[in-house]
């Protein structure tokens, strides 16, 4: 015979159970629909950028089979990357059932991470050390430079060649040129300022009037070789220092001066959730957590 209570306790911790499973389910943040190879809902890629990323994975699969497929979010709102990477990639079952040859490029932009999510079928060709490759060495450099379409083509690019053989990760990463401020112009801004400081100083001894106007002169003329906008810092930041010398009565003074480090990527043709790949479908591949994750 059994105790007094033992049924009621029971039953409360089936309710209080069932209650943390609903209210976890009920959190959890859903799986977008699979509208087609692209779904950008953070409205990161212009129109014809996402059309031709499709383009691109739709040649592919018809000349593979295998099905990549790229999801961007605004934001994984408390997710675990890797846990909902790897419930989109099985809720959408990309690749074919029983070759499972499914990959899912995930993409969070408030915490800045990303996955990539490969189906067991092409862990033999994708796997996590070239996964990580791909991350590290094509994507999250472009991402750092505010390039965020350049580093998405690039890392779809290379998965495609990952898997079909013909990628070759780099031991240094290259971050392209033209977006946001490189180390070289910020050397050049650096280097500007010091050659116009010291030869404002050295130089102009006995002609303390024009000594910021000679010593900004020469800074400009260093730091325009990266460009004219840096150039013009660079002559106006030592203009300052030397002012601050000339005034400066007792001791040294020492200002700070910061870069204005300007992020942005070109958005032309217009914005979209996604790319018009109407009928696309996942085949009913399977995932079993292979891939690689990273964050910029």
């Amino acid at each position: 015979m059994r105790p007094r209570g033992t049924g009621r306790l029971a039953r409360c911790c089936y309710l209080a159970a069932l209650t943390l499973t609903l209210a976890s389910t009920l959190s959890a943040l859903d799986v977008p629909s699979l509208a087609g190879r692209i779904v950008d809902l953070a409205r990161v890629l212009p129109a014809n950028e996402a059309d031709s990323l499709s383009a691109a994975l739709k040649a592919h699969e018809e000349k593979t089979g295998n099905q990549v497929a790229v999801l961007i979010l605004p934001s994984l709102e408390g997710e675990s990357l890797e846990e909902y990477s790897h419930r989109v990639a099985t809720t959408w079952r990309l690749g074919k059932k029983g070759t499972d040859n499914g990959v899912l490029l995930l993409i969070a932009v408030k915490e800045r991470k990303l996955r990539i999510e490969v189906g067991y079928g092409l862990e033999g060709a994708l796997t996590d050390l070239r996964s990580a490759h791909i991350i590290r060495n094509e994507i999250v450099p472009r991402f750092r430079s505010g390039d965020m379409p350049g580093g998405v083509r690039a890392g779809v690019e290379a998965i495609l060649k990952t898997i079909e053989g013909t990628y070759q990760a780099q031991d240094h990463p290259t971050i392209p040129t033209g977006t946001g401020l490189d180390t070289s112009a910020v050397h050049a801004v650096f280097i500007g300022i010091v050659v116009g400081f010291l030869a404002g100083i050295v130089l102009s001894q006995g002609l303390r009037r024009t000594r910021a106007l000679f010593g900004s002169l020469l800074a400009y003329l260093v730091a325009q070789s990266a460009s004219i906008p840096l150039g013009i810092v660079a002559a106006g930041i030592t203009a300052v220092l030397l002012w601050l010398v000339l005034w400066a009565n007792r001791g040294s003074r020492s200002g700070s001066a910061y870069d204005d480090w300007t992020w942005y990527s070109s958005r032309s043709g217009g914005w979209s959730g996604g790319s018009s790949d109407s009928g696309f479908s996942g085949g009913g591949g399977d995932f079993g957590g292979g891939g690689a994750s990273g964050n910029w």
